[in-house]
């Protein structure tokens, strides 16, 4: 290296060391309010979903999925923020309401959900470890929702069938354990759900809105919203109901549910 390069790298190294100290100072005499946005800058974030197939209910061999969905967000001043929703939906009923329907009448179909909302998982006792190791804990809400399911006929001899929904709805304390490709879901009084992972998904953006699993964004297309559009009116046990699609609740994709991802376009 010859002598001007040498004195232009040390020049350099000077104005970056005194750009630094300013950095510093500027930040420092910032109002309170300006220094608590910067530090709350966003500097990375990461989303995961994983879904999975609930087979034993305690002793009982059972149908069922689970759902979890973890975002996790670390700020410029070194927090980290984690948010967690988990669902879980099975039912001991060896055939779906709608095979159900095909063999007979009038009928019951019996099913179960429980739901962790919004647990936050910066919570020592709800934790998202990897990927494909999850604790969480917390209170679930849990129903056990009787579908029931009567055949009429109209005037002009036209048959349907008519579905009701009997929801008898509880809490309970719970933890969700996922290791690897297995977990066990322990929620006090009701037992334990065991089963396996077939399916994980991260994203380095999280959007709940997002109905298809391409990676080309967040932006909520119209394809996501002709995706949800085409589950109308799915129920458990009826079609391809999908946990992730049913904002409002009401274990049915309905109008609201299709509004809500039209309305984040």
């Amino acid at each position: 290296m010859n002598k001007n390069k040498a004195i232009i790298f040390a020049i350099i190294g000077i104005l970056l060391a005194s750009s630094l100290t300013i950095a510093v100072d500027f930040v420092a005499a910032m109002p309170v309010s300006i220094q608590s946005t910067i530090s709350n800058r966003l500097m990375s974030a990461s989303w995961v979903r994983l879904n999975g197939v609930i087979a034993q209910w305690d002793l009982d061999a059972v149908r069922g999925q689970l759902q979890t969905q973890a975002r996790v967000a670390e700020r410029q001043s070194g927090v980290i923020k984690q948010l967690t929703v988990a669902t879980a939906m099975w039912t001991t009923e060896t055939q779906t309401a709608a095979e159900k329907a095909k063999e007979s009448g009038d009928f019951t179909y019996t099913y179960y959900i429980a739901r962790l909302p919004d647990a936050s998982v910066s919570d020592s006792a709800s934790k998202v470890e990897s990927p494909t190791s999850y604790t969480l804990a917390g209170t679930w809400n849990v129903a056990q929702v009787v579908l029931t399911v009567t055949t009429q006929t109209n005037r002009d001899g036209i048959v349907t069938k008519h579905r009701e929904q009997d929801v008898t709805p509880s809490q309970s304390e719970g933890t969700l354990t996922v290791s690897d490709n297995t977990f066990t879901l322990h929620i006090d009084g009701v037992g334990d759900l065991k089963g396996s992972i077939y399916r994980s998904i991260t994203r380095s953006w999280f959007n709940p809105f997002k109905m298809t699993d391409d990676s080309t964004g967040s932006v909520v297309t119209r394809t996501d919203v002709k995706t949800i559009a085409e589950q109308y009116g799915t129920m458990p046990g009826w079609g391809n109901f999908d946990l992730k699609m049913d904002f409002n609740n009401n274990y049915r994709v309905d109008i609201a549910d299709i509004s809500t991802v039209a309305a984040n376009l």
